[in-house]
């Protein structure tokens, strides 16, 4: 094996990710050392020594798998970001109107406490798309003066935080609820069905949130 493939696949064994990210950075790694390599060779210098002297200009394996590691995180943690923006409006959004055509004749009265718990429900799921809209600008404007970990490091806080308010904001109303009168939550199929998807949509985001440790 070459140096500059002997040197890719040492930098393919050291990242994780997203497929489709992982072999762009890994294919632009590559042309820019076969570029440096026919540089090389230009100037004089036969094949071998040409790509030795590319691979050892490119740095450290270690060193530069900790910045593509970054831009994979980064890449992967905006994702997570748009779903989150795009999702918990949708799911808020559906939820009322699935309750405003709900029948909550049968149920009992609403003490003020549930009023009182569910309003800081919708406070908390408003914020979490709100946070996450402000970590998506803090990336563009920090991306502007700084690059690598700095900016994937601030990604990643930001996602946590956005993913942590939606959790709390599910588990209040979930737990108001349930403490209350847990036939609220089906009290019609698609109120039953809508509080289902956005459990499951809140776990997936939590899990995709873990990733966040790797680069802070």
């Amino acid at each position: 094996m070459n140096p500059i493939e002997a040197c890719i696949g040492e930098l393919d064994a050291r990242l994780s990710g997203p497929r489709s990210a992982k072999a762009d950075l890994l294919a632009e790694a590559r042309d820019g050392l076969v570029d440096a390599a026919d540089a090389y060779r230009a100037g004089g210098a036969d094949e071998s020594e040409a790509e030795r002297r590319a691979v050892a200009d490119f740095g450290p394996v270690d060193l530069i798998a900790r910045d593509y590691q970054a831009e994979l995180g980064l890449r992967r943690d905006i994702r997570v970001l748009w779903e989150l923006i795009a999702g918990v409006p949708l799911l808020i959004l559906a939820w009322d109107l699935a309750r405003a055509f709900a029948d909550w004749s049968g149920l009992g009265a609403t003490p003020s406490w549930y009023h009182r718990a569910i309003g800081v429900a919708d406070t908390l799921a408003a914020l979490s798309p709100a946070v996450a809209v402000a970590g998506l600008l803090a990336a563009r404007l920090l991306s502007r003066r700084a690059a690598g970990p700095p900016v994937a490091r601030a990604v990643s806080w930001t996602l946590a935080a956005a993913v942590g308010l939606n959790l709390v904001a599910v588990a209040t109303y979930g737990g108001a609820t349930g403490l209350m009168e847990p036939a609220r939550m089906l009290v019609s199929v698609p109120c039953a069905v809508l509080s289902g998807t956005w459990i499951l949509f809140s776990m997936r985001l939590a899990v995709a949130a873990r990733s966040w440790r790797t680069t802070a």
